[in-house]
């Protein structure tokens, strides 16, 4: 805010451009126990349930987004505990799957839910027969289609 006399005067302004703060991203390890597939980014949280029901460790998977990231939303997960299946969904209400006898588990972090700059597929796969699902960024499934598993379609976009 300025006020003048009439006068004459030289003001030096500054101004300081941040560039647009990076997403974080939050590292997705996938474990494994018989068939059923468990995705976390936090593993020293879920160690107790991990090492009690025998899950191997497969390492980093993909990477979701940290929460707050513009163009993403909260990916959520439940287990059924009849089933042993876990499933991930970025709709709070189970984007139209039936998730009677699931439990809610929370978030696990944030995915895009259209493509965004270096993302890609984050597929879903549904073995009829157990009823359980998998998660990949293979579109082929990781040849689980050999074992009864359905694409059934896109979860969303990940790194």
């Amino acid at each position: 805010f300025f006020l003048s006399n009439g006068g004459d005067a030289d003001v030096e302004i500054f101004l300081e451009v941040a560039a647009d703060a990076q997403p974080r991203f939050l590292d997705v390890y996938r474990y494994v126990a018989g068939d059923n597939y468990l995705y976390t980014t936090n593993p020293r949280a879920e160690a107790a349930r991990l090492q009690t029901k025998g899950y191997r460790n497969q390492g980093i998977v993909f990477r979701l987004f940290s929460p707050g990231t513009p163009g993403t939303t909260a990916f959520f997960r439940w287990f059924n505990p009849v089933k042993g299946d876990h499933f991930y969904s970025s709709d709070q209400a189970g984007g139209g799957k039936p998730l009677s006898g699931y439990l809610a588990e929370g978030t696990i972090g944030n995915i895009a839910t259209s493509r965004l700059t270096g993302t890609r597929e984050l597929y879903r796969w549904h073995n009829p027969a157990t009823g359980r699902h998998f998660y990949t960024t293979d579109q082929a499934g990781e040849g689980l289609a050999k074992k009864g598993y359905r694409f059934e379609g896109i979860a969303g976009f990940v790194r």
